[in-house]
């Protein structure tokens, strides 16, 4: 409803003082402001009350139109013939360019298919098995289009074929259409690679067909691969509506028509050899419209066709109602200015002041209204944006409270966390040292009480040196734990490889023998990544080493122990040919304080994974592996 206070005819309500200075204040602004040309030249051209009203405006804007209406109308009575006749040759042009795409499109999907299938390094082999199970894969790979992959030898037989009863087979017996691709694709020069391609398609077992041939990338035999003529591409020959498409090859041949043409006699036309060229250009007949779209990536041409009068046949509709469009919209436009313009004028300048105010904060302004169309729901709109801005106000000043005393209290947890890691490092260590020391001076006194004594207190001195060797790897790694947590430093491209290597320096593997697979630059942390890799190496040896006591080789396998870093497809591994980890302890490996080791402190893997973890990876053991311990971090850069 309009507020007690809208009393006016209009239902606005006075502006306040402030916004009336504010309207003096920007009309001031606009007259001040500089104007470009065209502003400058309506300043001279416009008198001064249209200019600064609205109404005016709107009613000006009006006749003009009509005016517009008037004069455009008799103008495209003469010109609409043209103009539709143009529109209809560039339509006609358009769907032999866009028919020209699709089939490139096609074709450049096929030449990447070959282009990728014919790098495999099984062609080296002359095991036509084994190619034969290569092709069968890949075609499981391929594109719905790929129907067959075939190998074929330089001497013209078919090696291996996704089809086994062409193998063993001439290509010139069984395929005589392969002959022409083959062929284009051997005769490339020295260091040149190129997929040949028939010039037409065939026709096998009911399917329109067309082969790629290039040659393989290891080897002396040349892949083969059959696409079925998808079912847009066969029917192109054919009629839609109005309009008919080809696909003629340079001889003038279609290229979709299964059995063999005569070449059309649009190939000596100056439209067809310009298409050729590259162009895309038109032809007009007696009775037809033609339309010549170059194919890119081969030498075909893409040829639409209409007739002329069902072509142009709009062009004699629109003119003879044009003359009607134009009375009726003049008539329409002067009734519906006069309505809406008054309705829509008066509104606007009240929501204008209302903005206004709201821009200067006070969003206190009355929105109120009675209308229910869309001038009304533009008041609902302002209302309902007005609240929101309250409700994300204060929604923003709660949260950004609730945030900062969120922000002050991790910091606080954290301050405890590190002084209590300190206080525990210190307080342990300290009796540790006292321990330390003497444990050295029982080992002094030891050779003084003769060398029986010595030899009785050696066993006892060396387990409890051992003892305090992995207490301090404890409080080491649980120091590293608490401080560290699962934060990381900025992260940086780094090689995997070098990190890996940078690790392996630092472990004491003995005779064991680490090894590099492959590598890839990575975004990580380049310390905490090294510590993860320093963890998991050291693992690896600790538990792969030979056993020294008897002298058997606890991974199991002849020579030294073996360690290997790797990729996935996702991230990296790190195996070795050790003893491997027992099934029922898969699930605990990265557990705190869980190992197989005496001396071990069960906190190794467990570091490993936190580390991972805040790089946002993941870490697990490969069960399938089976030659010793294999762990795989995934999710460090995508397939």
């Amino acid at each position: 409803m309009e507020g007690p206070n809208e009393s006016d005819d209009d239902g606005s309500v006075d502006a306040s003082p402030v916004t009336g200075r504010a309207e003096e204040s920007d009309a001031a602004s606009v007259r001040t402001e500089p104007a470009g040309p065209l502003g400058r030249l309506g300043r001279r051209l416009v008198p001064g009350p249209i200019r600064r009203n609205y109404a005016l405006k709107f009613a000006v804007a009006m006749l003009v139109v009509i005016l517009l209406i008037t004069v455009v109308g008799v103008g495209s009575h003469v010109q609409i013939r043209g103009i539709i006749e143009d529109d209809a040759e560039n339509t006609l042009q358009s769907t032999a360019t866009l028919q020209a795409d699709s089939v490139s499109e096609w074709m450049a999907s096929m030449r990447a298919q070959v282009s990728g299938f014919a790098g495999s390094d099984v062609y080296a082999s002359s095991d036509s098995a084994r190619i034969g199970e290569a092709l069968s894969d890949s075609l499981s790979r391929a594109s719905t289009d790929v129907v067959g992959l075939h190998y074929v030898g330089p001497n013209g037989t078919i090696v291996a074929s996704t089809s086994p009863d062409l193998e063993g087979q001439s290509v010139g017996a069984q395929r005589p259409r392969w002959r022409g691709p083959i062929e284009a694709a051997t005769a490339a020069p020295e260091g040149e690679w190129r997929v040949g391609t028939s010039d037409r398609a065939y026709e096998n077992n009911g399917r329109l067909l067309m082969a790629f041939a290039g040659r393989v990338r290891v080897g002396d035999g040349v892949l083969v691969a059959v696409g079925d003529v998808r079912q847009d591409f066969e029917q192109l020959h054919r009629t839609r509506s109005i309009v008919r498409t080809r696909l003629l090859n340079p001889r003038g041949r279609d290229v979709f028509a299964s059995r063999q043409t005569r070449p059309s006699p649009l190939a000596d036309t100056d439209a067809f050899e310009a298409a050729l060229a590259g162009e895309t250009t038109t032809l007009e007949r007696e009775t037809d419209v033609l339309a010549f779209a170059p194919v890119r990536g081969a030498d075909w041409v893409a040829v639409t066709e209409a007739p002329k009068s069902q072509l142009y046949q709009a062009s004699v509709t629109v003119g003879r109602n044009v003359v009607v469009l134009v009375v009726a919209s003049i008539t329409t436009l002067a009734v519906v200015g006069f309505v809406l313009g008054r309705g829509t004028v008066l509104p606007l300048t009240r929501l204008r002041r209302r903005a206004e105010a709201m821009e200067e904060g006070d969003l206190d302004v009355d929105l109120r209204t009675s209308r229910e169309d869309e001038i009304g729901r533009l008041f609902v709109a302002f209302d309902s944006m007005r609240r929101a801005l309250r409700r994300q106000i204060r929604e923003a000043e709660a949260a950004r409270e609730e945030a900062e005393q969120s922000r002050r209290e991790l910091q606080r947890q954290n301050e405890r966390l590190d002084q209590f890691a300190s206080t525990v490092s210190h307080d342990l260590r300290n009796p540790l040292n006292v321990a330390s020391g003497h444990l050295r001076l029982i080992e002094r006194k030891a050779d003084d009480l003769g060398e029986e004594v010595a030899e009785s207190l050696e066993s006892h001195v060396e387990k409890t040196a051992d003892a305090h060797d992995r207490m301090e790897a404890i409080i080491g790694d649980v120091l590293a734990l608490a401080r560290e947590g699962r934060d990381i430093e900025e992260t940086q491209p780094v090689d995997l490889g070098t990190i890996a290597r940078d690790a392996w320096e630092t472990v004491d593997s003995g005779e064991a023998a680490f090894a590099v697979a492959g590598t890839r630059t990575i975004e990580a942390d380049p310390d905490r990544l090294r510590q993860a890799f320093e963890n998991l190496l050291r693992n690896a040896v600790d538990h792969g080493l030979p056993d020294r006591e008897d002298g058997a080789v606890a991974h199991g396998g002849e020579g030294p122990l073996s360690v290997e870093v790797g990729l996935t497809e996702t991230g990296f591994y790190v195996a070795d040919d050790g003893s491997g980890i027992p099934s029922d302890a898969v699930e605990d490996v990265f557990e705190y304080g869980h190992t197989t080791d005496p001396d071990g402190t069960g906190f190794g893997l467990a570091i490993v994974e936190t580390i991972v973890t805040a790089h946002g990876w993941s870490i697990a053991v490969d069960e399938e592996y089976d030659a010793g311990a294999k762990f795989v971090v995934s999710g460090v850069f995508e397939d």
